[in-house]
C-alpha cells in the first residue's frame, strides 16, 4: 500500500485494542508509508514498524498484570503510575526484546507526538530525530502523563505525554497525506469531559502557563478533532476504526481479561475492516 498513513491514538492500556488491530494487519502483511503514534499509540507502532508479531499482545495485555508494572507504589516511589525503567528498560531490553534492528530496516516513516512543557506546543519526533535522542526517550517522552509521570529531558528540553496537545494526530497526517486510517481507542460518539481536578493542575503546572492552558482545554480540542474525524471520514479522507463501547477499559485497567477482551476485539475489528479498509486506500480521493 503506497503512500498510505494510519494514525494510533493513545490512550493506556485501552492500547490493547491498536495491538489487536495492528497483530491482524501484521499477519496479513499489511503496511503503510507512515506510522504516527501518540503515548500508547506510539509504542505499539513501534513494534508494529519492527513486524513482531505477539509482541504487543504480551506488553500491553499480558505484562500490566505483573506488580512491576504500574501501580501508586510506583508513584510514590519514582514519581510515575507506570513503571517506566520496567516498561520502557527491562521489558524491552530483556523481558520481550524490541527488535531495534529490524525496526530500522523497516522503510516506513515513524513519527512520535510528544507535548513541550515550556509552551504545550506538540512536538514531532521523527527517524531523524531517533539517531540523537533514541526510539525509546521519543516513546517515553510521549508517554509521560501529567500528574502520572515526571517529565521527559530532551536536550535540555521538558516533554509530556503527546495526548495533552495533539490525541488524535490526523491534521498532521492529512497535511502529508491525501487520506490516512485512524485507530481509536474511544467508541464512536465518545466526548471528552472537562478536568474535574483543575485546582490540583493548576497548582502542579503554575509555572508552565501555556502548557496548563493547553492541559485545561485539552477535552474541548480532543471534541474538535473527533468532530474533524466525523467530517474527514464522510467526505473520503480517513477510515476510522474504533472499538465498541462494551469492550471499554480504563487506562490503568488491571483487569487481565478486561485488557485480554479489547485485545481480542480489536484482532476481530482488523479483519472485519480490512477489505473495506484495502479498497478506501485503492481509491483515489477526488
Amino acid at each position: 500500500m503506497k503512500k498510505t498513513c494510519i494514525v494510533l491514538e493513545g490512550g493506556g492500556l485501552r492500547g490493547a485494542f491498536t495491538s489487536g488491530v495492528l497483530e491482524y494487519f501484521l499477519e496479513n502483511n499489511v503496511s503503510f508509508d507512515r506510522v504516527v503514534g501518540v503515548s500508547a499509540g506510539a509504542c505499539v507502532g513501534a513494534s508494529y514498524i519492527s513486524k513482531q508479531r505477539g509482541r504487543n499482545r504480551k506488553v500491553n495485555v499480558e505484562y500490566p498484570s505483573d506488580k512491576r508494572y504500574m501501580g501508586f507504589r510506583h508513584l510514590i516511589t519514582t514519581g510515575s503510575y507506570f513503571n517506566m525503567k520496567f516498561v520502557f528498560e527491562e521489558i524491552p531490553n530483556e523481558l520481550v526484546p524490541f527488535d531495534e534492528q529490524a525496526f530500522y530496516k523497516n522503510p516506513s516513516e515513524f513519527d512520535v507526538v510528544a507535548t513541550s512543557l515550556e509552551d504545550g506546543q506538540s512536538v514531532v519526533f521523527s527517524r531523524k530525530d531517533f539517531k540523537n535522542i533514541s526510539l525509546n526517550k521519543a516513546l517515553v517522552a510521549s508517554s509521560s502523563i501529567p500528574m502520572l509521570a515526571k517529565p521527559v529531558n530532551i536536550d535540555g528540553k521538558l516533554y509530556f505525554d503527546g495526548g495533552v496537545s495533539d490525541s488524535i494526530p490526523v491534521k498532521y497526517a492529512l497535511s502529508r497525506h491525501e487520506k490516512a486510517v485512524v485507530v481509536l481507542t474511544r467508541p464512536r460518539g465518545y466526548r471528552k469531559e472537562k478536568l474535574s481536578n483543575k485546582l490540583l493542575y493548576e497548582v502542579t503546572f503554575r509555572k508552565y502557563p501555556e502548557f496548563l492552558k493547553v492541559l485545561l482545554s485539552r477535552n474541548e480540542e480532543y471534541n474538535q478533532t473527533l468532530d474533524f474525524c466525523d467530517q474527514m471520514e464522510k467526505e473520503g479522507k480517513l477510515f476510522i476504526i474504533a472499538p465498541s463501547p462494551e469492550f471499554m477499559i480504563g487506562r490503568t485497567e488491571q483487569n487481565f481479561e478486561k485488557r485480554l477482551n479489547l485485545y481480542n476485539h480489536g484482532y476481530m475489528l482488523g479483519s472485519q475492516e480490512f477489505e473495506k479498509m484495502k479498497a478506501f486506500l485503492a481509491t483515489e480521493h477526488r
